[in-house]
């Protein structure tokens, strides 16, 4: 587990893409994930910042998603541990197949 969330970076979560998470909500909801898209967004970082901005991509079938939104929760791993509490929200799924949900984390 990250000690902190400001200690995250892209680099710790390109070696799990494709691999499955857990996002649970502050309620006790839980959705199974897969981590879709890391993607570094360097022109989104601050001057100064000790990390490059990036983003995180989570999906799973749209009917396991249900009306879930997102919100705040932790996100779990079985070699990264807990992560957060963090925040995702949901997400057009562009680029990914019809009945996918999507959600993002962003790391600024």
């Amino acid at each position: 587990m990250a000690a902190s969330l400001s200690a995250l970076s892209a680099g710790l979560f390109t070696p799990v893409l494709g691999e499955a998470f857990a996002f649970r909500d502050v309620d006790g909801h839980m959705l199974a994930v897969t981590l879709a898209r890391c993607d570094e967004h360097p022109r989104a970082t601050m001057p100064g910042s000790p990390r490059t901005a990036f983003g995180l991509v989570f999906t799973c079938p749209a009917d396991v998603a249900g009306a879930y939104r997102g919100g705040h929760g932790v996100l779990s791993h079985p070699a990264l541990g807990g992560i957060g509490p963090l925040y995702v929200e949901r997400i057009l799924p562009l680029g990914f197949p019809a009945g996918t949900a999507a959600y993002e984390a962003a790391f600024s």
